[in-house]
């Protein structure tokens, strides 16, 4: 049985229709709404249905230790962990802003929620859906307050296991929550031979959700695959440069790239096409070239019985089949024939 489809803003999003490509901007703004303007409209020129962000508050989401930790990355914003967390926040206002750039290109803006105060503004932001992060998957007081808010769920499960899933999924039924299952590797870069593509149908024949794939792979190659594979959404960072300070940035797409994943995922589900086997438009013209006739293997003369080793097939193949050789199996000809003449029920009594 194929999952219910769900509406996340203005676009249905289910296992037979367009997948929903997610431009993540996550972080990649670097605290900058002028950057995370930008990226809106990179976004919308690469032609995705939607972009994401993130919100936290960092009272909510890190302890004091945390915050007042020395933070010696090469990609810091700031002195301690909480310093560098602050610099890349962006605010209420500015999500607010974002979300109307992002409503006047026609995309969607979904938001990862954080924690729960979080998760309050942005349903009074109007979020279109909620995204869980993978790290929050086994925070089920998180799952329970997003799901009450009656909104959908994007639940990525890049750092669990079937029982933690089963755990969070549990939480989202309970409360009757829609919701779709990202196959993730929280590594960034994931290696190829970590992505498991396969899990996918795992997670679809489990939960019976709807399934997509959250991609931190280097370049545009497994989107389309994972659409060829059912994913209903697809979601990829986006940057305007992979030089750019910040720790997504080298993991991330920048805009042409952008572009080409989405004309790569179209092209894609174009080619999926339909499951009945149709037989293409045109083909008849080369069939009726290449295929192949029945015509006489040797000259034979008129009232001859045909018999099947009289008979073989040749090009072209606009003649009788090899499925028509009944129709004149054991009938005589009417008139003789040389060897290589392309047989038609006319020439048989």
């Amino acid at each position: 049985m194929k999952p219910e489809a769900m509406i996340i803003g203005q676009r249905t999003v289910g296992a037979d229709l367009p997948a929903l490509i997610v431009a993540e901007i996550g972080q990649n703004h670097n605290g900058s709404l002028a950057l995370a303007e930008q990226l809106i409209d990179a976004a919308a020129w690469a032609g995705v249905d939607a972009v994401k962000l993130v919100k936290r508050d960092l009272r909510s989401e890190l302890s004091r230790e945390a915050r007042r930790r020395q933070y010696d990355s090469r990609h810091a914003f700031g002195r301690t962990y909480g310093d560098h967390r602050c610099a890349l926040e962006l605010s209420a206002d500015d999500h607010a802003r974002l979300s109307r750039r992002a409503a006047r290109h026609g995309l969607v803006y979904l938001a990862t929620a954080c924690d729960v105060p979080s998760a309050a503004l942005l349903d009074r932001l109007g979020v279109a859906a909620f995204k869980i992060a993978s790290r929050d998957l086994a925070n089920l007081p998180l799952l329970a307050d997003v799901a009450r808010r009656r909104k959908p769920v994007i639940l990525s499960t890049g750092m669990s296991s079937f029982d933690e899933i089963d755990a969070a999924v549990g939480v989202l039924r309970e409360r009757r929550c829609q919701f779709a299952l990202l196959q993730c590797t929280s590594l960034y870069p994931t290696p190829f031979d970590q992505v498991h593509l396969r899990s996918m149908s795992g997670l679809a024949e489990r939960y019976g959700s709807l399934v997509g794939f959250s991609d931190h792979t280097p370049g545009v190659l497994l989107p389309p695959v994972a659409v060829a594979l059912g994913a209903a959404m697809v979601e990829k960072h986006l940057t305007l440069d992979r030089n750019l300070k910040g720790t997504d940035h080298a993991c991330s797409l920048e805009p042409d790239e952008f572009r080409q994943l989405v004309h790569d995922v179209r092209r894609v589900e174009t080619a999926l096409g339909r499951v009945d086997k149709p037989v293409a438009e045109g083909v008849e013209t080369v069939r009726a070239k290449l295929g192949r006739s029945l015509v006489t293997r040797q000259p034979l003369s008129a009232g001859t019985r045909l018999e099947e080793p009289m008979l073989a097939l040749k090009c072209p193949g606009d003649g009788l089949s090899w499925f028509d050789r009944r129709q004149i199996v054991g009938r005589r000809l009417k008139r003789d024939l040389p060897a290589d003449e392309k047989l038609s029920l006319d020439d048989v009594a």
